[in-house]
């Protein structure tokens, strides 16, 4: 009797990229506390309720920072309970506030409610993005890093439509309420039914990796061997850690401070306001290029490396961007400094899941988050009252931005990641030596 052939099993898809692709949406759906949204209700807001520019900012300014102190809260909690619950409460919450802006009338009101969104975006949804993602992948993380975070160029090119769409048609207190009910359908059901903590929660490995696979391993104990797994005391004791805190800050700062004044920068250039904004749609077409290809390359080569490099030619985009006085060096500009910048983003999460592990990711960012946000909190501010102080001239401001950009460059690379000696492996003659 012959016997038959056994029929090959076909393996499942990985659970984890489910995960990616619900993240995907959340960081879609976070957008609508972005400043390009944001930027929509400016003019309509203001002119309405009789409020300044300056005053409309420091209600983002008051909420980014909100952000950073419920970072410190929520970073632990992702940790022990995962990001199904929390992230819907958050986007439950989320929706409710923003629908909200439809009936502020005064500027207490206004800013209660973003002080609410900016810290759920800010505190909440935006580090669980790097939590949870890092704690499904580690050999995979770059790309999934980067598949994760498209949403975000997803909703910065679309939120502003459809928020102005609405807005053209029935006025900025509708679209406040089109854009809370958008956020709720976006999020709610697919955060509720999707989202897990890690794949040990689920009977998996990370990266879909079986136990008896080659760098496959049987437990979530096993698989501690095989990464580093800091707690945030002992992140806290190595030189890696305040050298990439102090850099990703200084890049949250940079960033905010050449984003946020693209656009009057732009025109007071010469260039028309229709073209400003065609320069910045190519500039994110391009950095949604960037981050894929940034988190693709950071799985072959040190995450510190690419950081290094891409800082580099973001410094080159900026030097760029401070002589841009006409169309064409604008487009230059998109082109250099969107396709690198369009990868920090996805390096800054990277980094500290490859550095410091995932088992307590949550807490580590939640102890980091409070000096990035402040750094991206004030940037705005910054920059515009130097602009004052200078006679209107955003030169001096760009020239420095370059020359931060190379020295943190040049950090990064002496930024090597820390040898993590667990109480097993510690020798005798090892004892008392640093993590770094």
């Amino acid at each position: 009797m012959v016997e038959k052939a056994p029929v090959p099993v076909r393996k499942r898809v990985y659970y984890g990229w489910i995960i990616v692709a619900t993240m995907a949406v959340v960081t879609m759906a976070q957008t609508a506390e972005f400043n390009p949204v944001l930027g929509v209700f400016l003019k309509p807001m203001t002119a309405e309720l009789g409020w300044t520019r300056a005053q409309f900012a420091g209600a983002i300014t008051v909420g980014t920072l909100a952000g950073g102190m419920t970072a410190t809260v929520m970073g632990p909690l992702l940790d022990r309970h995962g990001p199904r619950w929390i992230l819907t409460v958050a986007f439950v919450l989320l929706g409710g506030t923003i629908a909200g802006l439809a009936v502020v009338g005064t500027l207490w009101h206004f800013y209660l409610l973003m002080a609410a969104s900016r810290a759920l975006v800010s505190g909440v949804i935006a580090i669980a993005t790097g939590v949870v993602i890092s704690k499904w992948f580690i050999k995979r993380r770059g790309r999934a890093m980067a598949f994760s975070t498209t949403g975000t160029r997803f909703g910065n090119a679309l939120m502003p439509l459809y928020v102005q769409s609405v807005l053209g048609a029935f006025g900025w207190r509708s679209a406040a309420v089109a854009l809370g009910l958008l956020t709720w359908a976006l999020t709610i059901v697919p955060t509720a039914i999707f989202l897990r903590r890690q794949p040990e929660d689920m009977g998996l490995l990370p990266d879909g990796e079986e136990p008896h696979e080659p760098g496959g391993v049987g437990s979530e104990d096993e698989n501690d061997l095989n990464e580093v797994n800091f707690t945030p005391r002992e992140a806290a004791k190595t030189r890696s850690f305040y050298i990439v805190l102090l850099v990703t800050g200084a890049m949250f700062f940079t960033g905010a401070g050449v984003n946020f004044n693209l656009i009057p920068y732009l025109t007071d250039s010469g260039i028309s306001p229709g073209s400003a904004v065609t320069v910045l749609t190519v500039w994110a077409g391009i950095g949604s290029v960037g981050g894929l290809a940034a988190g693709f390359v950071a799985e072959r080569v040190s995450v510190r490396v690419v950081m290094a490099v891409s800082f580099f030619f973001v410094a080159i985009g900026v030097a760029i961007l401070s002589t841009a006085d006409n169309l064409p060096l604008a487009y230059l500009f998109a082109i250099v400094h969107g396709l690198a910048f369009g990868g920090i983003p996805i390096l800054q999460q990277l980094v500290w899941a490859d550095y410091f592990g995932r088992r307590h990711q949550g807490a580590i960012r939640g102890l980091i988050t409070p000096f990035q946000m402040f750094a991206n909190a004030m940037a705005p501010l910054v920059t515009n009252v130097l602009y004052a102080t200078l006679d209107g001239s955003y030169l001096p401001i760009f020239r420095a931005f370059v020359l931060v950009y190379i020295v943190a460059g040049f950090a990064m690379l002496m930024a090597v990641p820390p040898v993590h000696i667990s109480r097993s492996q510690r020798a005798p003659e090892a004892s008392g030596t640093g993590a770094d």
